[in-house]
């Protein structure tokens, strides 16, 4: 691949909630000949012990040729990645170090237009506008570096940021297009509260604003850039959701391979360590939430439910089929 930076690179962002299965079609996107994951982008964060952690090839995180190669290709390049950092690498897009600033900078005001008067105000500031450069070449250097290593033409950054497209969109060194990987309110919210510890409203409240955001996010991409992907259906017929996800990309469609033969370097949550021997939808949440739990997540989630693909109110323990 040429190291010009105006020839630009296919690069899928994935905005959504947590825990709704982004590792899963991460590994699975890996394994397609042409696409290639390294799970979210954005980098490490700082509960990791890189003393101890591991790349999902199973060798130390600090010993992988892979990760090695690839944080020599970036300084190569001439937008060093610091991969060998936790805390985030470089290619996160943060406006300010203080996360509540950082908060009211990035999300969403509601409005469209009070969120476009909002970006449009701040990106003109010269410290934003040199951090979101920065980040944007850091993203790019990454991805070529991947892809290059990889032997593979399209980059798949699994980050749940929902902010994150819109501040890669204008790059001209990225063709950028987003899949929006959207899970049962039900079961995501379960997954939610088991993973962090909140309540069922906070957990029902966070699936409202990330899927919320990342719908609205869509508004800033070209037409055609934009794909919406039930986790219900990649676990029921995953070839068949693989096939529609290669054409949005852009790549031939591939047969899914045995799932435990592809290598990985992939970082993120500990699935990346586990063999996946098969595919099945996690209903945990049957078991997990109380009849007064289903009725908190349907007040909370309803509308946007509805909007989003699941037609029925998710009062109950039958499973919410997403529309087609």
């Amino acid at each position: 691949m040429a190291d010009d930076p105006t020839v630009p690179l296919p690069y899928i962002c994935m905005p959504g909630s947590p825990y709704a299965g982004s590792t899963l079609l991460g590994f699975l996107l890996d394994a397609h000949p042409a696409c290639a994951s390294i799970g979210a982008a954005t980098g490490l964060t700082r509960r990791v012990d890189l003393k101890t952690y591991t790349c999902s090839c199973g060798r130390a995180f600090l010993r992988c040729p892979f990760w090695a190669n690839v944080a020599e290709r970036t300084i190569e390049l001439g937008h060093p990645v610091s991969v060998y950092q936790t805390g985030f690498w470089n290619t996160h897009v943060r406006l300010s170090r203080r996360r509540w600033l950082n908060g009211v900078l990035v999300r969403s005001l509601g409005p469209a237009v009070a969120t476009s008067v909002r970006d449009a105000t701040i990106g003109n500031l010269p410290p934003i506008r040199r951090r979101l450069s920065e980040a944007r070449a850091a993203t790019w250097a990454l991805s070529r570096a991947v892809l290059e290593e990889s032997g593979k033409q399209a980059f798949v950054d699994t980050s749940r940021d929902h902010q994150r497209p819109k501040y890669l969109v204008p790059a001209p060194s990225l063709e950028l297009k987003a899949i929006h990987l959207i899970r049962d309110p039900r079961g995501n919210t379960a997954s939610i509260m088991r993973h962090t510890g909140v309540d069922v409203v906070r957990a029902a409240r966070q699936w409202r604003h990330y899927n919320l955001e990342a719908d609205r996010s869509s508004r800033r991409l070209p037409s055609g850039s934009w794909l919406r992907v039930h986790y219900e259906d990649l676990c029921r017929d995953p070839q068949a959701t693989l096939d529609e996800i290669a054409r949005f990309i852009g790549v031939e469609a591939a047969p899914m391979p045995p799932l435990d033969t592809a290598e990985h370097h992939i970082i993120g949550n500990s699935m990346r360590l586990r063999s996946i021997e098969a595919i099945r939808e996690d209903q945990g949440w049957r078991e997990a939430l109380t009849q007064d739990d289903l009725a908190v997540i349907a007040r909370i989630t309803g509308d946007v439910s509805r909007r989003l693909g699941y037609p029925r109110p998710p009062t109950s323990t039958g499973r919410a089929v997403p529309s087609a």
